[in-house]
């Protein structure tokens, strides 16, 4: 069965994420205390101890995910379980690049302490927020996106009748309002410091573009997907420009789900802390024949 695996991004972060794999695993205590040295910040303390609420904050939720993340990853390979294709939500994306060795993980995870420093910074200078619309149609939430005061944009495409906005806080509130009264089932408001993929990330975008240019990619080992395109690829330079577009593009996870079932992923493990993307998973491919969703915490 072809195997892929998904590595979740902000929001999924949970005190004590890693910890347990730290614990008992040599290598993935080795990885904890070379990011430490790597990056200069707590990842440990941040990961198993919180508090939550600075976990949350965009500069600390990423890296110590990217550390999660990669952590499970060296768990399921000394299970001998490895993936035919690696993608990600959003920040995912990065340990994706990291498994696939498109980046050294060092690489990787340098960029994205950069990438949730300047996200971080832009979410001080231009506050925002995000959320989840649960049970609307996208032409019902486009309209009523169109007819909003302020900036606000479909962020995120992550299931069918599962969107994200994002933008700036009052607009966000503003639709999540209207979007129940036009019959939403649900808006849930999402554990993040800032807007991301709204155009409140132009400026961090501009300059994470230039920090990623400074790297070279690598041929992936696995077929990469890429959130900005909704599709896999292989080639070093497509990949490249599509993590530089990520932070303004929105998310079409829907459309990855789709192509990787497309080009015969049956099995689709959560890769790192929640279980987020497994719902996803099974709210668009679920009902497919010989889909199988889990967990790395399973095997």
């Amino acid at each position: 069965m072809n195997v892929g695996f998904m590595f979740p991004g902000q929001g999924s972060q949970k005190v004590g994420m890693g910890k347990s794999l730290y614990e008992t695993d040599l290598d993935v205590k080795n990885l904890y205390d070379k990011a430490e040295k790597v990056l200069g910040l707590p990842i440990k303390t941040l990961s198993f101890e919180g508090p939550f609420e600075t976990l949350t904050l965009t500069q600390y939720a990423q890296p110590t995910l990217f550390v999660s993340g990669y952590a499970s990853y060296i768990y399921l390979t000394k299970k001998g379980i490895s993936p035919h294709v690696v993608f990600g939500h959003s920040l995912g994306e990065l340990i994706a690049l990291a498994v696939a060795k498109v980046l050294d993980w060092e690489e990787a995870l340098i960029l994205v302490r950069e990438r949730g420093r300047l996200m971080g910074e832009a979410g001080n200078k231009y506050p925002g927020s995000m959320a989840a619309v649960i049970g609307l149609a996208e032409e019902k939430l486009s309209k009523i996106i169109k007819e909003a005061m302020g900036i606000v944009v479909i962020a995120n495409y992550n299931s069918p009748g599962q969107l994200v906005i994002s933008g700036e806080r009052d607009a966000v509130k503003s639709v999540s309002q209207l979007a129940l009264e036009n019959g939403a089932k649900r808006v849930i408001p999402l554990k993040v410091s800032a807007a991301f993929h709204s155009p409140l990330m132009e400026e961090p975008a501009r300059a994470f573009s230039k920090i990623v240019d400074e790297f070279t990619f690598k041929m992936p080992v696995y077929p990469v997907g890429l959130n900005s395109k909704g599709e896999f690829s292989s080639d070093p330079e497509v990949i490249k420009g599509a993590l530089k577009e990520q932070l303004l593009s929105p998310v079409l996870f829907t459309k990855l789900l789709e192509n990787a079932y497309a080009i015969g992923i049956r099995k689709y493990i959560e890769v790192g802390p929640g279980n987020v993307l497994q719902g996803l998973v099974k709210r668009t491919l679920g009902s497919r024949e010989g889909v199988t969703i889990g967990s790395w915490e399973q095997f």
